[in-house]
């Protein structure tokens, strides 16, 4: 079956709507795929760059495709139940904003992986400042990295490096398991490869923050530079 590249909802007044398929959440295609309008079967979602999210525990990947992508500011509002707002620059006028749901205060950090350098943000207890309280809607603000006001720090090059390195050590970690390398498993078959990402994601704790095409897209991105190495 051919994979669609938009979702497009009509309403009752005649407007429309139209979103990238690939945005589209699993559930989603899942019953879309039960109506027999797109594939189950996931995909390699290849991004220019991908954020991972670490905390104690398990850590979550999302796809950025932009060609230069920058932390802006990472805050938590305590209000019933805490939120967090990740907000990034992307080279275009209006940041990409991310809401955290599960546990944002505890967010460890993030590291944002592309063809250059990989970027390493700390969101340790000692670099968080309180905002204070707020009557309107009776909020309270945790700024966990602000760039405008130089609150929270980006991890110099040696500190994201040696982060960077923990993920591939895993990621040979979960090869060395299945007796395979980085360059033949980049160069498997489609059902073989998502059949070894599926279990390396599960090996490695990782989770799609939005969707699981982008851990796929995030493993196929760590093997390629791993494979430059070996």
């Amino acid at each position: 079956m051919s994979e669609p590249n938009h979702l497009t909802v009509t309403y009752d007044d005649g407007s429309t709507r139209t979103v990238d398929f690939s945005k589209v959440a699993s559930e989603v295609r899942l019953a879309l795929a039960k109506m027999n309008l797109c594939s189950l079967q996931p995909d390699v979602h290849t991004c220019r760059h991908y954020v991972l999210l670490e905390w104690d525990g398990w850590q979550e990947v999302v796809g950025l495709d932009c060609e230069f992508v920058e932390l802006l500011r990472y805050f938590v509002i305590r209000r019933i139940e805490d939120r967090g707002r990740l907000s990034f620059n992307i080279g275009s006028d209006e940041p990409e904003l991310f809401i955290i749901k599960r546990l944002p205060k505890e967010l460890k950090g993030i590291i944002v992986a592309g063809d250059g350098d990989m970027k390493a943000y700390d969101f340790s207890p000692e670099v968080e400042r309180w905002e204070g309280i707020f009557e309107t809607g009776g909020k309270i603000e945790y700024v966990k990295h602000d760039k405008a006001i130089k609150a929270g720090r980006e991890q110099n090059s040696t500190d994201a490096m040696a982060r960077a390195a923990d993920l591939f050590e895993a990621l040979a970690r979960e090869l060395q398991k299945r007796n395979l390398n980085s360059r033949d498993l980049v160069a498997m078959n489609h059902t073989q490869k998502l059949g070894a990402y599926r279990e390396i994601a599960k090996g490695m704790g990782l989770r799609g923050m939005q969707r699981q095409e982008d851990v796929y897209g995030f493993i196929e991105f760590l093997l390629k530079r791993l494979g430059k190495t070996e």
